[in-house]
């Protein structure tokens, strides 16, 4: 008999997978979180850590799952000075300490920067997704060959849910995203391109990859400029690099207007993060593109991207007149989860039945999920499809959650539209500045 976490992960084959027994689903759920408990302890060292402090031996019910949650900024407690210095080996040991990976499975020998350190647990079969941050560090979210799958499959089985999409290639591409990069959105509209647009007909908003150590660089310094620590030299030089490369894009970008307007006529597949997406629609209403006015069958791919740069109050609701009368992915998720919490025709989000939602008291120690009923709290949860990491994690999202039966006449729970943010766990995060994990990450990276 398959396990509970192949029955879940097989649903995504089912047709609907959001259209399940609540009962049974909640019965496979807590199994399911039992054998990735099991199977992850085994293999993550910082989750056995956590789980010998915590007494948790075993999962008997949701609460168990609460003490073994890490945060986000787990996934990027290295110290910077590892990635400054080169010291790659050590950088792959930490990696080690959060991820179902073997230091014997990457070589790391000959590595230049963290873009080849990257490549090269790549090349091993474990695909590190990035998120970028403010502080100058990165976070690094494995994932293996059958997480890739697993997400392939969903993009192919639930885009446009509930109405999904056939997977026919009859569109004409617009990726408004480099060529390729260690992120997840980056991945994914490609994917979404090749699954939904023609062949050899998708443009890119620039050919060149996206770049870690850029990434990292940049955000460093804007950290530094912040604090005004960095020198005149560096700011005029990382000022005249962004005047450069804002031109290059806004050029790219001009490219791709004209191409949208000659083409409206034809099925489309638009796909960036929002800031992309509202630069491109103030430019198509500039060249006098009507809202509205694009083929019904185009896809729109959004969501997102809005470090750095504020986006007016009301850009989803501009979003919603520009792309009237399109297909578009109406969803909340986030980077960690595999696939999205998808929205239904009431406009609620459905979580999917891999994903085991956990309502928390805003310090992030206490579970407040109902049987019934709406509960307001910080969005945690398990992902039981995960096999390159543990996928339980603590976000800083407040969330109103209903557990009862939705409106759309589908089996709870859901995530209801108004999502705010508490702020992260920060100086209080359990993971990363519990003093014996800390000492524990700090033995396995200088060890």
């Amino acid at each position: 008999m398959a396990s509970a976490r192949e029955q879940i992960r097989s649903l995504v084959l089912s047709g609907d997978p959001f259209d399940q027994p609540a009962d049974e689903l909640k019965e496979l759920r807590l199994e399911a979180a039992r054998e990735t408990f099991t199977a992850h302890r085994e293999r993550i060292p910082l989750l056995r850590t956590r789980a010998e402090e915590t007494g948790v031996r075993e999962i008997t019910s949701l609460d168990d799952l609460v003490p073994l949650l890490f945060s986000h900024t787990s996934y990027k407690s290295y110290p910077v000075s590892l990635i400054t210095a080169g010291r790659w080996d050590r950088l792959l040991r930490w990696y080690t300490t959060v991820s179902a990976v073997e230091p014997d499975d990457v070589d790391v020998d000959g590595v230049r920067d963290i873009d080849e350190w990257t490549d090269r647990v790549t090349a091993a079969g474990h695909r590190p997704y990035i998120t970028s941050g403010t502080s100058g560090k990165v976070s690094f979210l494995n994932c293996d060959a059958s997480d890739l799958s697993f997400l392939h499959d969903i993009l192919e089985q639930l885009t446009c849910w509930p109405d999904p999409l056939p997977p026919k290639p009859v569109r004409r591409g617009y990726l408004l995203a480099p060529a390729s990069g260690p992120m997840r959105s980056i991945d994914g509209f490609r994917w979404h391109a090749e699954v939904f647009a023609r062949p050899e007909e998708t443009r890119l908003l620039t050919e060149d990859p996206m770049r870690v150590s850029e990434l990292m660089s940049s955000a460093l310094l804007r950290r530094r400029m912040a604090e005004g620590t960095a020198t005149p030299r560096e700011i005029s030089s990382f000022e005249s690099a962004s005047e450069t490369r804002e031109r290059e894009l806004g050029a790219a970008l001009a490219r791709i207007v004209e191409d949208i307007a000659a083409h409206r006529d034809e099925p489309l597949l638009i796909a960036g993060m929002n800031n992309q997406q509202f630069s491109l629609i103030q430019a198509l209403r500039a060249r006098g593109v009507p809202d509205g006015s694009l083929h019904p069958d185009t896809l729109v791919l959004s969501g997102g991207g809005n470090k750095g740069r504020a986006l007016p109050d009301d850009y989803q609701q501009q979003f919603a007149a520009f792309y009237a009368g399109v297909r578009r992915v109406r969803s909340y998720g986030m980077t960690e989860l595999q696939g999205s919490c998808l929205a239904c025709e009431k406009s609620r989000y459905h979580i999917p039945p891999w994903v085991i939602p956990l309502v928390l008291d805003e310090p992030g120690e206490t579970l407040l999920n109902a049987e019934h009923g709406v509960v307001e709290g910080r969005f945690a949860f398990l992902d039981v499809s995960l096999e390159g990491r543990w996928g339980g994690l603590i976000s800083g999202d407040r969330v109103l959650v209903d557990f009862s039966p939705c409106e759309c006449g589908r089996a709870g729970p859901v995530v209801l539209p108004d999502i705010q943010r508490y702020g992260d766990l920060g100086g209080d995060d359990k993971i990363t500045c519990a003093a014996t994990l800390d000492s524990y990450v700090r033995g396995m990276i200088h060890g």
